[in-house]
Protein backbone atom coordinates (compact mmCIF):
# COMPACT_ATOMS: atom_id res chain seq x y z
CA UNK A 1 0.00 0.00 0.00
CA UNK A 2 2.65 1.91 0.89
CA UNK A 3 4.77 1.82 -1.86
CA UNK A 4 1.64 1.98 -4.78
CA UNK A 5 1.19 5.71 -2.93
CA UNK A 6 4.72 6.23 -3.03
CA UNK A 7 4.17 5.55 -7.08
CA UNK A 8 1.93 8.12 -7.54
CA UNK A 9 3.62 10.71 -5.63
CA UNK A 10 6.79 9.86 -7.86
CA UNK A 11 4.51 9.98 -10.80
CA UNK A 12 3.73 13.38 -10.44
CA UNK A 13 7.25 14.31 -10.38
CA UNK A 14 7.56 12.63 -13.33
CA UNK A 15 4.91 15.02 -14.77
CA UNK A 16 6.34 18.00 -13.65
CA UNK A 17 9.52 17.30 -15.04
CA UNK A 18 7.97 15.82 -18.60
CA UNK A 19 6.25 19.59 -18.79
CA UNK A 20 9.56 21.30 -18.21
CA UNK A 21 11.15 19.14 -20.73
CA UNK A 22 8.67 19.40 -23.30
CA UNK A 23 9.10 23.46 -22.45
CA UNK A 24 12.86 23.96 -22.42
CA UNK A 25 13.82 21.51 -24.98
CA UNK A 26 11.65 21.84 -27.59
CA UNK A 27 14.15 22.05 -30.23
CA UNK A 28 15.48 18.56 -29.30
CA UNK A 29 15.80 16.18 -31.97
CA UNK A 30 12.18 14.02 -32.95
CA UNK A 31 13.89 10.87 -32.00
CA UNK A 32 14.63 11.96 -28.16
CA UNK A 33 11.07 13.38 -28.19
CA UNK A 34 9.79 10.21 -29.25
CA UNK A 35 11.66 8.48 -26.18
CA UNK A 36 10.98 10.62 -24.03
CA UNK A 37 7.42 10.94 -24.73
CA UNK A 38 6.91 6.54 -24.72
CA UNK A 39 8.46 6.13 -21.73
CA UNK A 40 6.02 8.42 -20.00
CA UNK A 41 3.37 6.47 -21.80
CA UNK A 42 4.49 3.08 -20.18
CA UNK A 43 5.33 4.66 -16.81
CA UNK A 44 2.07 6.14 -17.17
CA UNK A 45 0.37 2.58 -18.35
CA UNK A 46 2.29 1.06 -15.08
CA UNK A 47 1.04 3.67 -12.83
CA UNK A 48 -2.52 3.21 -13.87
CA UNK A 49 -1.70 -0.27 -14.14
CA UNK A 50 -0.88 -0.27 -10.00
CA UNK A 51 -4.18 1.62 -9.42
CA UNK A 52 -5.78 -0.82 -10.43
CA UNK A 53 -4.40 -3.54 -8.46
CA UNK A 54 -4.80 -1.31 -5.91
CA UNK A 55 -8.40 -0.92 -6.01
CA UNK A 56 -8.89 -4.60 -6.56
CA UNK A 57 -6.99 -5.74 -3.69
CA UNK A 58 -7.97 -3.60 -0.97
CA UNK A 59 -11.68 -2.27 -2.42
CA UNK A 60 -13.72 -4.47 -4.36
CA UNK A 61 -12.37 -7.46 -2.79
CA UNK A 62 -12.51 -6.24 0.97
CA UNK A 63 -12.36 -9.08 3.44
CA UNK A 64 -11.85 -11.72 0.94
CA UNK A 65 -8.27 -13.76 1.93
CA UNK A 66 -8.52 -15.03 -2.18
CA UNK A 67 -8.33 -11.58 -3.36
CA UNK A 68 -4.59 -10.60 -1.94
CA UNK A 69 -3.47 -14.27 -2.83
CA UNK A 70 -4.40 -13.34 -6.43
CA UNK A 71 -1.48 -10.77 -8.26
CA UNK A 72 -4.26 -9.73 -10.92
CA UNK A 73 -2.22 -7.70 -13.00
CA UNK A 74 0.78 -6.93 -10.78
CA UNK A 75 2.43 -9.92 -12.42
CA UNK A 76 2.41 -7.74 -16.11
CA UNK A 77 2.99 -4.46 -14.41
CA UNK A 78 5.79 -5.39 -12.62
CA UNK A 79 7.18 -7.76 -14.36
CA UNK A 80 7.09 -6.31 -18.02
CA UNK A 81 6.52 -2.87 -18.10
CA UNK A 82 9.18 -2.05 -14.95
CA UNK A 83 12.41 -3.96 -16.45
CA UNK A 84 11.11 -2.51 -19.82
CA UNK A 85 11.43 1.60 -19.07
CA UNK A 86 15.15 0.23 -17.14
CA UNK A 87 16.40 -1.12 -19.65
CA UNK A 88 15.76 1.61 -22.26
CA UNK A 89 16.69 4.12 -19.45
CA UNK A 90 20.00 1.98 -19.31
CA UNK A 91 20.50 2.18 -22.87
CA UNK A 92 20.02 5.53 -23.29
CA UNK A 93 22.57 6.33 -20.18
CA UNK A 94 24.90 4.08 -22.64
CA UNK A 95 24.51 5.51 -25.38
CA UNK A 96 25.61 9.27 -23.53
CA UNK A 97 28.21 7.37 -21.97
CA UNK A 98 29.60 6.25 -25.34
CA UNK A 99 29.66 9.92 -26.69
CA UNK A 100 30.41 11.84 -23.71
CA UNK A 101 33.44 9.38 -23.54
CA UNK A 102 34.47 10.27 -27.23
CA UNK A 103 33.80 6.12 -27.48
CA UNK A 104 36.63 5.25 -25.75
CA UNK A 105 34.54 3.67 -22.97
CA UNK A 106 33.20 0.97 -24.66
CA UNK A 107 34.23 -1.32 -22.11
CA UNK A 108 32.33 -0.07 -19.58
CA UNK A 109 29.19 0.67 -21.91
CA UNK A 110 29.39 -3.30 -22.82
CA UNK A 111 29.34 -4.21 -19.23
CA UNK A 112 26.18 -1.84 -18.76
CA UNK A 113 24.66 -3.35 -21.28
CA UNK A 114 24.96 -7.23 -20.56
CA UNK A 115 23.41 -6.18 -16.78
CA UNK A 116 20.58 -4.74 -18.33
CA UNK A 117 20.49 -7.93 -20.84
CA UNK A 118 20.48 -9.43 -17.97
CA UNK A 119 18.05 -8.50 -15.77
CA UNK A 120 15.68 -8.02 -18.29
CA UNK A 121 15.97 -12.16 -19.50
CA UNK A 122 15.40 -12.75 -15.74
CA UNK A 123 12.53 -11.15 -15.58
CA UNK A 124 11.10 -12.46 -18.68
CA UNK A 125 12.28 -16.08 -17.95
CA UNK A 126 9.93 -15.67 -14.39
CA UNK A 127 6.78 -14.09 -16.34
CA UNK A 128 6.90 -16.89 -18.51
CA UNK A 129 7.70 -19.56 -15.93
CA UNK A 130 4.88 -22.06 -15.69
CA UNK A 131 4.17 -21.13 -11.83
CA UNK A 132 3.59 -17.76 -12.99
CA UNK A 133 0.94 -18.54 -15.96
CA UNK A 134 -1.12 -20.93 -13.41
CA UNK A 135 -1.74 -18.80 -10.89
Amino acid sequence: LFGNLWNWTLYGVLIVQVYVYSYNFSDDRKLLKLFVYAIFFFETLQTSLSGAGLFYWFASGYGDMNHLANPYLGSFDVLMIGPLVSLSVQFFFVYRIWILGSKTSWFLCLIICLVGCCGRCAALTYFLSPAVLRR
